[in-house]
This record gives structure tokens, sequence and C-alpha cells, in this order.
């Protein structure tokens, strides 16, 4: 999933300067994710999506509050679909 999360956030895959807070937000956001109640099978697609949209949240630095209000509004529908859109895995 790191690769998928370099992708979404628009780093090179080589770029390693990135990893260690990449995996501190993925494990931020799975936990998020068990609070939630809901999968965190990392093949499945909605998953992959929550944690990259919050590494992207995390990553840019100084974030126009539209940004973040957009982003948190996709974390939301993420949730919802994960929680009644599709069956947990």
């Amino acid at each position: 999933m790191d690769d998928y999360i370099k992708q979404f956030c628009g780093i090179p895959e080589k770029v390693t300067v990135y990893d260690k807070q990449i995996s501190a937000n993925k494990k931020m956001a799975v936990a998020r994710l068990e609070a939630a109640n809901v999968s965190t099978d990392e093949d499945n697609d909605l998953v992959k999506d929550y944690v990259a949209t919050f590494c992207r949240i995390r990553m840019v630095t100084e974030p126009s509050s539209v940004f973040i209000q957009s982003e948190n509004a996709r974390l939301a529908d993420i949730i919802v679909l994960l929680s009644y859109g599709r069956k947990k895995t």
C-alpha cells in the first residue's frame, strides 16, 4: 500500500525520505478505521483510499482550509461507504 500512498500523494516511488512519515500516518489512519469498526483490509480499495487521503492531508505543508474541508469530507464519505456500502472484509 505504501507505493499506492506515494502515487496518490504525488511522491515518486524511489523517494524514501517520506517513508517514516507515511508509515506513521498509515498507522494513525488504520487506528481510526479500527475505532470506526470498519474494515482495515489493505486489499480493500476503500481502505486504500481512506489511508492515502489521510496521509495526503498530513503531508501537505500549510494546506488551505478548503483543501482540509474537502479532504475531511472525502474521509467521512469513505467511512460511510465502508460502514454501509460494502461488506466488511
